[in-house]
């Protein structure tokens, strides 16, 4: 049964992509607002830059895309941050309370397009976030990179519009599925760190088909 499913998936995919209406390379820019779900962190949104490229081939109802973002999030330590992780102070810090990290990351969303009008797209799916580089912006900590996981997934879900001039406008929501803190479970002098963190993201861009 499974198999027969898969084939006729497999069939309906290509029947699809055989009559595709486009394939498009383009460039994006816009904003990136992150919030970081943490015991110790400050809470709300941040405004933060985000830009990359896309390419994207659609059908008549179902298409894919693939993009790679450099995008930005920025985290501000809290109440009780001091505490916790006092031990990645640099020497001679006693308080990193309001320390602002801005994080780059390299982001790899693979997203499946359905078409909702003829210039009305819906977007969902995974996507991959390495990062880059971590900017301790008062250098507090002895290395702010450790602070965060190499990688992370997350799961993505937007809304993309297509203008004339090979314009096109998209919002999306990005949730982060992993935690994002590399010390969670480690412990620290006498205590564990019990302290998981998520992102979430909303962004909204313009963009531009080259082709």
């Amino acid at each position: 049964m499974r198999l027969k499913f898969s084939l006729l998936t497999l069939t309906l995919l290509f029947v699809n992509f055989s009559f595709a209406q486009g394939i498009h390379f383009g460039i994006k820019t816009g904003a990136n607002f992150n919030q970081i779900d943490g015991k110790y962190w400050e809470n709300g949104y941040k405004a933060n830059f985000q830009g990359g490229a896309y390419f994207n081939i659609q059908g008549a109802i179902l298409g894919g895309q693939i993009e790679g973002i450099f995008t930005q999030s920025t985290y501000v330590a809290g109440n009780g941050f001091n505490q916790l992780y006092k031990d990645y102070f640099k020497t001679g810090m006693d308080s990193i309370q309001g320390g602002s990290f801005k994080v780059n990351y390299l982001s790899i969303p693979v997203l499946l397009n359905i078409k909702l009008l003829p210039f009305l797209k819906m977007q969902f799916g995974p996507q991959y976030s390495g990062v880059v580089s971590v900017q301790d912006e008062k250098s507090l900590m002895k290395d702010a990179k450790t602070l965060f996981k190499a990688g992370s997934l997350d799961g993505v879900v937007g809304v993309w519009l297509d203008l004339p001039m090979h314009i096109n406008l998209g919002v999306r929501y990005v949730v982060g599925l992993s935690n994002i803190n590399s010390n969670d479970g480690a412990n620290v002098g006498s205590q564990e760190i019990v302290d998981a963190w998520r992102q979430k993201i909303l962004q909204v861009h313009i963009g531009l088909n080259l082709f």
